[in-house]
C-alpha cells in the first residue's frame, strides 16, 4: 500500500465548497490537505509550515492564481503547484507552466483528474513510498518468481547465496525484511542487478 499520510497538500480557493470538497477527497486518499479561501492567509501561513503540494485557483477576487503560484515559489522553490481554473484555454495553461506550475485543470473536473495530478507529482518529487510489509512481500514474490523460472530450488539458491534455506523461504514469504548485502546476493546468484529486482518498488 502507498504510504501518503506525511505528504502536505495547500488547497487555495475563494470557493468554501471546492476547499471542502478537495480537502475531503485528498484526506480520504491518505494525504494531509488545508484548506484556504482567502490567499493572503494562505501565503502566511506557508511562510510558518511547509508543504510539499499546492492546489491553487485561477481566477480569485483579491489575487490571482498565477501570482499565488510565484509567491508560493519564491517561498519554497520545491514545492509544486497544480492551477485549477474554470476558464481554461491554451494561453493559460502555458502561462501557468512557464511562471512554474507543475499541472493544471480544467473545472468542473473528475475526482480522478484531481487525484491523478496530485499522484503524478507526488511520484515526481518520490513523495509516496510503499508500506515496509507491503515492500517485503513484493521483493520476496519477485524473488520466488524469477526462481521458479530459472527451475531453482530453495536449496540450490541457498547454496549459491550462502543463505540458508529458511533465510531465503522468509525472504520469499515477505517475513523477514532481507539486508541489502543479502538482497545483492540473491539478485547477483539470479543473474540479475540489485536494480532490476528492485524497480518500480
Amino acid at each position: 500500500m502507498a504510504v501518503k499520510h506525511h505528504i502536505k497538500v495547500l488547497v487555495i480557493d475563494d470557493d468554501p465548497s471546492v476547499c471542502k470538497t478537495v480537502g475531503l477527497l485528498l484526506e480520504d486518499h491518505g494525504y494531509r490537505p488545508k484548506s484556504f479561501t482567502d490567499a493572503q492567509e494562505a501565503l502566511e501561513h506557508a511562510v510558518d509550515e511547509s508543504y510539499q503540494i499546492a492546489i491553487v485557483d485561477l481566477r480569485m477576487p483579491k489575487m490571482d492564481g498565477v501570482e499565488v503560484v510565484e509567491k508560493l515559489k519564491a517561498i519554497d522553490d520545491n514545492m509544486c503547484c497544480i492551477v485549477m481554473t474554470a476558464y481554461p484555454n491554451l494561453d493559460t495553461a502555458t502561462e501557468t507552466m512557464r511562471r512554474g506550475t507543475s499541472d493544471y485543470i480544467p473545472k468542473p473536473f473528475k475526482q480522478e483528474e484531481l487525484l491523478e495530478a496530485v499522484d503524478r507529482v507526488c511520484r515526481k518529487l518520490g513523495l509516496i513510498y510503499t508500506d515496509e510489509s507491503d515492500l517485503n512481500s513484493l521483493i520476496g514474490q519477485r524473488i520466488r518468481a524469477e526462481r521458479l523460472r530459472q527451475n531453482l530450488t530453495l536449496r540450490q539458491l541457498s547454496d549459491r547465496t550462502d543463505l540458508t534455506t529458511s533465510q531465503l523461504s522468509q525472504v520469499e514469504l515477505g517475513k523477514n525484511a532481507a539486508s541489502i548485502w543479502a538482497l545483492a546476493r540473491i539478485s547477483n546468484s539470479l543473474g540479475l542487478r540489485l536494480a532490476t529486482l528492485l524497480t518500480g518498488l
